[in-house]
């Protein structure tokens, strides 16, 4: 306890020193985006899209910064989708909302194997998509709770409910039982990106759960809270992220269920590789199980190479056989590794809130095509899933 105290004083006063003269994070908001990351983001022709700010009614105006170069906020970017869309100058397949009848997109980033950057990597894909203009709630299944701490997002610290408080059992000693998820959801500082944060308290789900099949609680199922908690918010968002723990869980089981998509992430070692087939066969067998009560099926279920370096030949090796045997189950684009996201990582950032003049333009550029690419074939699959052709990138 007392290193424990130690480390804590020591990070809360890292980051007062880090976000000066703010205290948090969250103090300050997401930095602004130049027009060319703007045409970047949307899909849109860079000189197409300075024509479409120039004349179109209702463009938000941006700021002027050094160099006479315009700016946009997050907000503002979300606006000129808007416009572009009311004007006919981008069709569905590049309007990341949900129609009316398309099913909400969810998205399980799930590995039982640690050290996977899968947190990074769906902190990074969230921003990404949030950009484009999804609508994103994000639940943070990992007891940690390193994903909500990248959005300053602190339940224990804050005394906020959690996930834990959406999937807890009823308890008729204490007249306690589970609160709505609305009442868990903390907006965070970018726009788009709602969050239901973990806390250490969900390691208490485990055991309740384990109890409840013991005494035969008439309650609703393990498997389903998930699922049946989203459906308060399910007019609310585009895509539901779960980022999950390295371990099975009774909570990770439960959202495998309620997703209707996977991105497995997959570091290229050869025991990695081993693991993952060690993980899928258990994944599958669980599965099975919950299946006795109701059929499962995915939209669809991705791999990603991450902190990938084609540099190095054995990675080159092994992603060639990965490729050579899963096909087009392989993203065709590697979270690879990069200096800047390790430099990201150390400030608690995403890469989307970095300046990229603080590296190397090459080092950027490196990362910011890695993270662009595996956000278009996820942007593509949920496309797909609602019935719209995917949008082909084309070069601006």
């Amino acid at each position: 306890m007392r290193f424990s105290g130690i480390i804590e004083t020591a990070l809360t006063q890292q980051k007062e020193l880090l976000h000066s003269p703010d205290k948090r994070k969250s103090d300050k908001p997401m930095r602004a985006f130049s027009v060319r990351e703007v045409s970047h983001a949307l899909r849109v022709k860079y000189n197409s899209l300075r024509q479409y700010l120039n004349t179109l009614d209702g463009m938000p105006a941006g700021t002027l910064e050094a160099g006479n170069r315009k700016y946009f906020t997050a907000e503002e970017v979300n606006q000129i989708l808007d416009v572009l869309l009311s004007e006919g100058k981008i069709g569905l397949e590049r309007y990341p909302r949900r129609l009316p009848e398309d099913p909400q997109a969810r998205l399980v980033v799930y590995n039982l194997k640690g050290g996977v950057s899968k947190t990074s990597l769906s902190a990074n894909l969230a921003q990404f998509l949030a950009l484009r203009g999804y609508r994103i709630l994000v639940i943070d299944l990992d007891p940690q709770a390193s994903f909500s701490d990248m959005f300053d997002i602190q339940a224990d610290v804050d005394n906020l409910p959690s996930i834990y408080d959406v999937l807890k059992y009823e308890d008729p000693v204490n007249d306690t039982g589970p609160i709505p998820i609305t009442d868990a959801i903390q907006a965070t500082y970018v726009p788009n990106i709602d969050i239901v944060p973990g806390s250490m308290s969900m390691t208490e789900f485990e055991f309740e759960t384990s109890a409840s099949f013991r005494e035969g609680a008439d309650a609703t199922p393990f498997h389903r809270r998930i699922s049946d908690a989203l459906e308060q918010v399910d007019a609310y968002y585009d895509l539901v992220l779960f980022d999950t723990p390295p371990h099975m869980s009774f909570a990770v089981i439960a959202a495998v269920f309620a997703a209707r998509g996977m991105l497995i992430p997959l570091s290229a070692g050869m025991l990695d590789v081993v693991s993952l087939a060690k993980f899928l066969e258990l994944a599958a067998g669980t599965m099975e199980v919950v299946e006795q009560h109701q059929d499962k099926r995915y939209d669809f279920i991705r791999f990603v190479l991450t902190r990938y370096s084609s540099s190095d030949p054995a990675q080159l090796q092994l992603s060639s056989f990965l490729r050579s045997h899963l096909g087009g189950a392989m993203l065709k684009h590697d979270f690879v590794s990069s200096t800047a996201i390790a430099d990201a990582g150390n400030t608690m950032n995403p890469l989307l809130e970095i300046d990229p003049s603080s590296f190397h333009r090459k080092t950027y550029d490196r990362i910011f095509e890695s993270l662009s690419g595996i956000t278009d074939e996820i942007d593509a699959e949920i496309m797909a899933s609602w019935g719209r052709t995917p949008f082909e990138r084309e070069d601006s």
